[in-house]
């Protein structure tokens, strides 16, 4: 059933402004309506030239998992208006109970590069309007766009003034590389419903504790969202049939640990706008997906949890490990053979300037001991040298120009380049990585920061490294270049903390590495 445009005209008496916006104009800052049924806002992702993906929850009671027995009919429209008047797209949609009442809607048939409004409407009440953007069609001319990359958002280590700053930036996409919530409540700024999540109801409620941040919800309603899982959405460095718990994390059994990934999963996919084609492939769940935007820049989104192998080697009390042979087995991989074989058939064949693995974590060697010995994070690529080296082979086998690798995870902002595998160091860099720190998660502070400064002969791949921070990463992208403005924010104990540029570092399009266009102590003049 179709909704009439009649019965979709909103006015004055809504509320809800009645002028449209310019692309570089953005609809107010609505506080969460949490007496309503649309308290968990509104949200769009996984843009494409013709369509997206539109997400909102019936919530009268956002925190409770079971609050409304039926099915709920909910009517959307899509228009080039934020009055709402002239939809270019509508219909009507069931919130059902069994996915918590959430709703995706995969908005199709829209123009390329255009700016959109849309909006809910369920049991006489209607959601915010909300705004979107699709892309430039593949291979079309696009001169610049901005992407917003953020990760590791724990809403209890502190307020999310990232994401106002976000808004006032207005860039063309969100990016957000996985730990969208974390499993236990490990800051003492905010509390989430229980001290660790377990089953689907816990992950249920932490996701919409999380979503109920005005300045999140905010950010969702204003820009496109592409995203991609890490741990702890799930539970700490968790792969499908293992997880390295933390000090947080209480003993469970394995069957319990499986369950436990198959409600969070559940939860996740239920509150993330993304089409079903990444939520539900013949019963599986494909999180990985190749994006181009115009000729400029190719996102390869990568799953880097559910198809890796167990970390091997003996690990110490901090997850650390020498290397041994079993991490260069070169039948372990991190990414699965299917996801490498995708990768490896895609990669840098859609002809755009940039060619990009997206992913939840650093890729690069880093070496955790001073001195001779070496060290290495059993979560990290480090435990699949081999699968890494595929990787980095196929790009020079290839002739990739522009590759570069975007990460978050390590709670850090990080720059560098990575160097082919036959001759390290004292070889050609092969692609150029760049590393967001975390939104609120705690990142180690000066010691970490002196620690690493001090052993940077002993990880030549870095560039730039500074965890003190919190904070995100924008990025201006542009055929010649790409600039990563390093924005962060002085207290994430304060909601309304001033948010500021740490560092601007700079790719030049047919050259790896990166160099600085500002002054900051966690910068290396290293050449490249």
């Amino acid at each position: 059933m179709n909704i009439t445009r009649r019965g979709f005209v909103l006015g004055s008496a809504t509320g809800l402004i009645s002028t449209a916006y310019s692309r570089a104009e953005r609809l107010p800052h609505t506080p969460p309506d949490v007496s309503g049924l649309f308290t968990l806002g509104v949200a769009s992702g996984d843009p494409h030239a013709s369509g997206v993906v539109l997400w909102t929850r019936i919530a009268p009671e956002p925190l409770a998992d079971s609050q409304l027995k039926d099915a709920v009919p909910v009517n959307w429209a899509v228009s080039r208006s934020a009055s709402m008047r002239e939809p270019s797209a509508s219909g009507t949609t069931l919130a059902r109970p069994g996915s918590s009442h959430c709703v995706h809607v995969e908005a199709e048939g829209l123009a390329p590069d255009t700016e959109y409004f849309y909006q809910f409407e369920a049991l006489g009440e209607q959601s915010r309007v909300g705004r979107t953007r699709t892309l430039p069609s593949p291979g079309t001319p696009a001169d610049t766009y901005s992407i917003a990359v953020v990760s590791c958002q724990d809403y209890s280590a502190g307020y999310f003034a990232a994401y106002r700053d976000i808004v006032s930036r207005n860039p063309d996409l969100i990016l957000h590389l996985g730990d969208y919530i974390y499993e236990t409540g490990g800051g003492n700024v905010r509390s989430y419903p229980v001290d660790e999540a377990m089953t689907l109801a816990d992950y249920r409620a932490f996701h919409a504790q999380t979503r109920l941040d005005p300045d999140l919800q905010n950010a969702h309603a204003q820009f496109p969202w592409m995203l991609i899982w890490d741990d702890h959405e799930v539970v700490n460095d968790w792969g499908p049939e293992h997880f390295l718990p933390s000090s947080r994390n209480r003993k469970i059994s394995h069957q319990q640990f499986l369950q436990r990934k198959e409600a969070a999963l559940q939860a996740y996919l239920e509150y993330m706008p993304i089409r079903r084609s990444r939520r539900d492939r013949a019963g599986t769940t494909q999180i990985h997906d190749r994006t181009v935007i115009g000729n400029l820049i190719e996102l390869n989104r990568l799953d880097t949890r559910s198809f890796r192998h167990p970390p091997v080697c003996e690990l110490d009390a901090n997850k650390y490990f020498e290397p041994c042979d079993q991490a260069r087995d070169p039948s372990r991989s991190l990414l699965g053979d299917s996801q490498e074989t995708w990768l490896r058939r895609g990669f840098g064949q859609s002809g755009a300037t940039w060619n990009c693995l997206v992913q939840s974590s650093l890729m690069a060697p880093l070496d955790k001991s001073a001195g001779p010995a070496i060290r290495y994070e059993a979560d990290s690529w480090d435990n699949y040298s081999a699968g890494r080296d595929r990787i980095t082979d196929m790009i020079t086998e290839k002739e990739i120009q522009n590759a570069i690798s975007i990460g978050g995870n390590i709670h850090a902002f990080y720059a560098g380049v990575m160097f082919d595998r036959q001759r390290g160091a004292a070889g050609n860099p092969v692609l150029t990585e760049l590393v967001t720190t975390s939104v609120t998660a705690s990142g180690g502070g000066e010691e970490r920061f002196a620690d690493i400064h001090g052993r940077l002969d002993e990880n030549p791949g870095i560039q730039y490294f500074d965890n003190r921070y919190r904070g995100y990463s924008l990025l201006i992208i542009t055929p010649a270049s790409i600039t990563a403005l390093l924005r962060v924010v002085d207290d994430i104990e304060n909601s309304n903390a001033d948010v500021r540029t740490l560092a601007k570092l700079s790719i030049s399009s047919g050259r790896r590495g990166v160099r600085s266009e500002s002054e900051s102590m966690g910068y290396v003049k290293r050449a490249v």
